[in-house]
């Protein structure tokens, strides 16, 4: 059975927007969905109440209204010949019931949603991609803020933030896999803050797209400014970005402080963050 991308959804608008993007990587890539909605522990923690079974009765009721719901915003977004599978589950801390599943069932990607209140409200602002990132075992795509207004049929380049080095080497096999299953060109992004960085930033590019599958359309691109700023807005078209954690060495700081935070809410494109 194919590995699955695995999206967290809550009925929230950021919910909404990880709904579409994991529905489109589906649609893209031929790879099956999986939805999964987490239920949060009682301020006890995980009591005995979660194996009350009139409980676990309103649980799968609210959880059956809610995926009917998903379906819809599905269809809605024509996404309709995606198949999701939905599963809850919890109750538990969201973002470790999200990396859990997503490990069990050897996910290719869990998408989550970036701004908002909710599921989404944990996973980003307040550190959740930071807190999911140390557990997660596959790559975590964020979807941006009103991605479902603008979501495209087509995937037509996919970037990845490259530097050479081994993080930048995972995240470049990944951003390879996107673009050869939707058919999109890949661009080997490398970024120089100064002047003095420009000629380690071209060559990197350059060893990135020397070492690009021929049967993929690839190009290398060194683009100049601060990082986060400039790999959020980046100057050619772009449809996502890859990057690696913790490896980019022009950019180690984007996982510090809640960097990767601001990365993920400042792009106008799906971010994947590649687990180092």
């Amino acid at each position: 059975m194919p590995l699955p991308i695995v999206t967290g959804y809550e009925d929230t608008p950021a919910g909404h927007d990880a709904l579409v993007l994991g529905a489109q990587l589906a649609r893209l890539t031929g790879v099956r969905a999986v939805v999964a909605s987490v239920y949060p522990e009682d301020g006890r923690g995980i009591t005995a109440v979660a194996r009350d079974p009139r409980w676990r009765e309103r649980t799968e009721t609210v959880a059956r209204e809610r995926f009917a719901r998903a379906r819809a915003k599905i269809d809605a977004h024509g996404y309709g010949e995606v198949e999701p599978e939905f599963r809850w589950l919890g109750p538990a801390n969201a973002h470790t019931a999200l990396a859990d599943h997503a490990d069990k069932v050897g996910a290719e990607f869990l998408v989550v949603g970036s701004t908002g209140h909710g599921l989404a409200g944990r996973l980003a602002p307040g550190g959740t991609v930071q807190r999911l990132l140390p557990t997660a075992t596959c790559p975590v795509a964020v979807a941006p803020r009103g991605h479902r207004h603008f979501a495209t049929a087509r995937m037509t380049a996919v970037s990845v933030a490259y530097d050479g080095s081994p993080e930048a080497e995972r995240a470049a096999a990944v951003a390879t896999r996107l673009a050869r299953r939707s058919g999109a060109a890949l661009r080997f992004v490398a970024v120089a803050e100064t002047p003095e960085q420009r000629p380690a930033a071209q060559t990197a590019a350059l060893r990135g797209l020397a070492c690009a599958p021929v049967d993929i359309d690839a190009l290398a691109d060194v683009v100049d400014g601060p990082i986060v700023s400039t790999l959020a807005n980046l100057p050619e078209r772009t449809d996502l970005l890859v990057i690696g954690a913790r490896g980019y060495r022009f950019m180690r700081r984007i996982l510090l402080g809640g960097v990767i935070g601001a990365l993920v809410r400042a792009a106008h494109y799906p971010v994947v963050v590649v687990p180092g």
